[in-house]
């Protein structure tokens, strides 16, 4: 066993199935012998039971005064012979070949009875085992005894010769077996072997390449599809990492360079604090808030992190955001919330949404509509407000990182330009999208941005 943990499949594989096709094989072997020494030993009982028959005939016809060595003989030899006793058991006749010999058994069945032994007779001074069939017979000068012995040796022998003959043929059957299996395992191995030559050729830098799937639909082909798909995890990890150092190497720089030189300048000038501490203070709020967006982004960018999944109403989200914004500004608020019930994670999904109210407060002149409902198996949320909108060029560029359109540059509106990003990154992660929606009201001419997610059937 030891030596098999040390080897390769292919060979575990042909040794166990060279091993269990050899057990095989022994057992048939076995069966086989079996049954075949217990048909010549049947004849060979059957042989001397005819021949005990014959001679018991001539007894219950004539007795034993006609009776001569040539009447019992069997072959001429010790293989096969013949003895009659009388009354008192003394041989009166037999085989030439036992001639003087004792009785060849003690049994002395009754006239019409018989017993069937295996004695071994030393005939030939070997002590081969012999059947010894004695039969009681009841005739003229009687009672006799007829003794009939047959050697068991052919038998012996015939169950040698077959087991020697199975063996040798067992033998280049077990080696054609093994190379078989050998050979099928190593073409069943061979698409594992190309999958880990070319997962061995991937590297970190570039986790484009894919395993080539094999034909079929077996184990080998669903590791190929499961390799893949790690692969595909780890691409998409890899890539969120390096958005990640990318987005915050170039916009965390802006907010470090302004308070590095406030407190430069704060070093050479002390009497300039006072000035550059709302300086510091702004830039600092600025710079926790990027690194907020940038993790959240990173968060939604990573396929690999799935959201918490419960049962959320997004119509208490919109309400509890209404609410928010209510406290915090003179904008009037607008609140249509209809039932809309999703399954994820409620923080994130309050976070798309409050986005989305952040984001139509910076742009609105007065109102701002907060909706939801549900449309064609569809939770809908949306945000209008009466702000200037997005011209229809941008509509699907404002969803990309840290684009700020050119009337909102201004810090107070554009903010770190990820609002968005994160809003289409959080629906997608919950299996729905964010877009903006082509809208024509009068009373909110601005933006409509809109959540569509997959909802849960209403109980009822």
């Amino acid at each position: 066993m030891k030596l098999l943990a040390v080897t390769g499949v292919r060979m575990r594989t042909t040794a166990v199935a060279v091993l269990a096709l050899a057990l095989a094989i022994a057992a048939a072997c076995v069966v086989v012998v079996l049954l075949l020494d217990e048909s010549l030993d049947r004849s060979v009982t059957e042989s001397a039971r005819s021949t005990a028959r014959q001679v018991a005939i001539q007894l219950v016809r004539e007795g034993s005064k006609d009776l001569s060595s040539s009447d019992v003989a069997s072959t001429g030899d010790t293989e096969a012979v013949t003895q009659v006793l009388d009354r008192r058991g003394t041989p009166i006749a037999g085989d030439p070949a036992i001639v003087g010999h004792p009785p060849l058994t003690g049994a002395r069945p009754a006239p019409g009875g018989e017993s069937v032994q295996t004695l071994p007779l030393g005939l030939n001074g070997d002590g081969d085992d012999y059947r010894v069939v004695s039969q009681g017979v009841s005739g003229p000068g009687g009672p006799y005894t007829v003794i009939s012995a047959r050697s068991l040796e052919p038998v012996t022998e015939a169950s040698t010769r077959l087991t020697l003959l199975l063996g040798l043929i067992s033998l280049p059957l077990l080696a054609i077996a093994g190379f078989a299996v050998y050979r099928s395992v190593g073409a069943a191995l061979r698409p594992v072997e190309r999958m880990r030559r070319t997962v061995a050729e991937i590297s970190t830098r570039d986790l484009a390449a894919r395993v080539p799937l094999p034909p079929g639909r077996d184990e080998v082909h669903r590791l190929a599809v499961t390799l893949n798909e790690m692969l595909a995890r780890l691409a998409s990890t890899q890539a969120a990492q390096r958005r990640f150092v990318a987005d915050a190497s170039h916009e965390l720089r802006s907010p470090l360079s302004t308070i590095s030189t406030a407190l430069d300048v704060s070093g050479r000038h002390p009497e300039t604090t006072g000035e550059l501490v709302p300086v510091i203070t702004r830039e600092t709020a600025r710079l926790r808030e990027l690194v907020d967006d940038l993790l959240m982004l990173a968060r939604t960018d990573d396929t690999t992190d799935r959201p918490a999944s419960t049962e959320v109403d997004l119509d208490d989200i919109v309400r509890a955001e209404a609410e928010r914004l209510r406290a915090e500004g003179p904008v009037e608020i607008e609140v249509r919330a209809g039932p809309a019930k999703v399954r994820g994670s409620e923080a994130q999904l309050r976070r798309a949404v409050r986005n989305l109210v952040d984001n139509a407060r910076g742009h609105a002149r007065e109102r701002v509509r907060i909706a939801s409902w549900v449309h064609r198996g569809a939770a809908v949320v949306e945000v209008s407000d009466d702000g200037p909108g997005v011209p229809a060029q941008d509509r699907e560029r404002v969803f990309e990182r840290f684009v700020r359109l050119d009337s909102s540059r201004q810090r107070g509106h554009g903010g770190t330009g990820l609002g968005l990003p994160i809003v289409a990154g959080i629906a997608a992660r919950h299996g729905g999208r964010a877009h903006y929606a082509d809208e024509t009201d009068p009373s909110y001419p601005g933006a409509h941005f809109r959540i569509e997610l997959p909802r849960i059937e209403e109980d009822g």
